[in-house]
């Protein structure tokens, strides 16, 4: 800045210690930083501190102090990433504790910007402390700053984990919102290694979270259940569950069920959780915790339309890999019983649960979301014979594939994209592709670009098509047909066609 706005500047600074003259001279500030490039603005900061524009934040007045963070904020904004805290470490612990939530705000948003940035940015020794300041605002009362602190925590460089997961025993002490965040980043900072988790699990976290599922606090309860699932899926996570008879205590919890009071609101989180266990080891689960499976299997003959849609969902991510379309049909008449329930709710529920129903089916009937399957080549014929069976169970009159034909042309754009994903999922199998082509008026259907589609059919009918292009189940000038639309693209349409001869003539 010139020698006159510096001038200014200090004596602005000077003007903020009278109570009077506090407003005006923060506003100045202001107004004279605002328009200064970052460089000039820096020079002139770093010349005379902020200490004393800090201490403004110590007074009665709440609008002093907001405008105060205002000011902090524009200054910091000048600096580039990391600087601030590297010049002002002592301002920054300090305003990391602050007792106002605005300026706590103001000091986590300057640790964040550092850790989006560069994780590495700030060496793990010399600003250790920061990072422990912070990982203590997890438990902060002001829900922005808590979740800034969980977002910040769970990113850190490794080495600071050792001291932060320490951090994380005092916000366990407070209510059971503090816990659920400092649990949060414990299940966050666990996933990433086995040495981390094991750190975790020798500190007591793992096994007082299994001991808090007897927690009366349902919410509460069921946030320990979804961060328990999330370290499930790890295999270390799901190693220790099992060994340490966690797995069983949650089993047994099930199994309590009709003598709990609190059973309707707890199902649908124990769905879930099931759910995402048995979808990466759903032989262990089979074979070890029938009662999770009877807890599925028996909420599809309830009319409760809170629980229902859980288990469609669950159902559909069991089966989406084929190790869960074996285990499921080795269940026998358990398994297909459910299966010819599911035909009757896509056919006979309301549209809400028909569309749920609909992404289950597909999901149980496709191949490719399966990472383990190979994109190309056969596909194993028992999963061939029993996604065609229980496809064939939808319905016998009419034929299951009509049935799909009269969704696909629903009005409702819901039903009718679900149907489409169904659809696809069928033309992943040659039987499918087969079906479509005896179905009268499927193919001309789809071919159709006059009918009306989100932009999401669009896509999905375009990748269906794309799929029958290449099938042997049509003749060669239906291919030809399927081929010129897949070289359109999804989203052409005759106008296209009619601009392009215009502009030709």
């Amino acid at each position: 800045m010139s020698n006159e706005d510096t001038e200014q500047y200090r004596e602005f600074i000077n003007k903020l210690q009278g109570d009077e003259h506090r407003p005006i001279a923060l506003n100045e500030i202001k107004n004279l930083l605002s328009f200064k490039s970052s460089p000039e603005v820096v020079t002139t900061i770093r010349d005379f501190g902020i200490s004393k524009i800090v201490q403004c934040l110590n007074v009665a007045d709440k609008n002093d102090v907001d405008l105060t963070c205002e000011v902090l904020k524009l200054c910091f904004e000048k600096f580039q990433v990391g600087d601030v805290i590297k010049t002002y470490v002592g301002h920054i612990m300090y305003l990391l504790r602050h007792q106002k939530d605005c300026v706590r705000k103001l000091a986590i948003d300057e640790v964040y910007k550092v850790v989006a940035t560069d994780p590495n940015l700030l060496p793990v020794q010399q600003y250790i402390d920061v990072y422990v300041a912070t990982a203590q605002l997890v438990s902060d009362t002001d829900v922005g700053v808590a979740n800034k602190a969980i977002l910040i925590t769970s990113n850190l460089p490794i080495d600071t984990y050792p001291k932060v997961l320490e951090e994380m025993k005092i916000a366990l002490e407070y209510n059971s919102s503090s816990k659920c965040n400092a649990l949060e980043v414990i299940i966050n900072i666990s996933s990433k290694s086995f040495d981390l988790f094991n750190l975790s699990a020798d500190l007591g976290y793992i096994a007082f979270m299994v001991s808090e599922l007897q927690s009366k606090d349902f919410l509460y309860h069921l946030n320990i259940l979804e961060l328990l699932s999330r370290l499930s899926v790890t295999s270390y996570g799901i190693n220790y569950l099992v060994k340490e008879g966690a797995l069983k205590s949650i089993a047994d919890i099930v199994a309590g069920f009709d003598s709990n009071p609190l059973a309707g609101l707890l199902i649908s989180g124990y769905m879930k959780f099931f759910g995402c266990v048995a979808h990466h080891y759903p032989k262990e689960i089979f074979d070890k915790y029938p009662v999770l499976l009877e807890a599925l299997f028996s909420a599809f003959d309830t009319s409760d339309h809170n629980v229902l849609p859980v288990a469609l969902d669950t159902l559909g991510f069991v089966g989406t890999t084929v190790e869960g379309k074996l285990c499921l049909v080795a269940l026998g008449s358990k398994y297909t019983q459910t299966i010819e329930k599911l035909g009757q709710i896509i056919k006979n529920s309301p549209t809400e649960i028909k569309v749920r129903a609909l992404y289950c089916f597909a999901n149980i009937i496709s191949i490719d979301k399966d990472p383990s399957v190979p994109k190309t080549g056969p596909v194993d014929h028992r999963v061939t014979l029993m996604t065609r069976e229980w496809f064939r169970s939808l319905s016998e009159r009419p034929p299951s594939m009509e049935i799909v034909f009269g969704l696909c042309k629903n009005p409702f754009p819901d039903i009718k994209l679900a149907a489409f994903t169904f659809l696809d999922a069928l033309c992943q199998h040659q039987w499918g592709e087969e079906l479509v082509a005896r179905t009268a008026g499927f193919i001309e259907y789809l071919l159709d670009r006059s009918v009306d589609y989100t932009k999401e059919s669009k896509e999905v009918k375009y990748d269906i098509i794309k799929r029958l292009s290449n099938s042997a189940a049509f003749d060669p000038n239906m291919i030809s047909r399927l081929q010129t639309y897949v070289e359109q693209g999804p989203f052409y349409s005759e106008s296209q066609l009619e601009v392009a001869m215009e502009d030709g003539d």
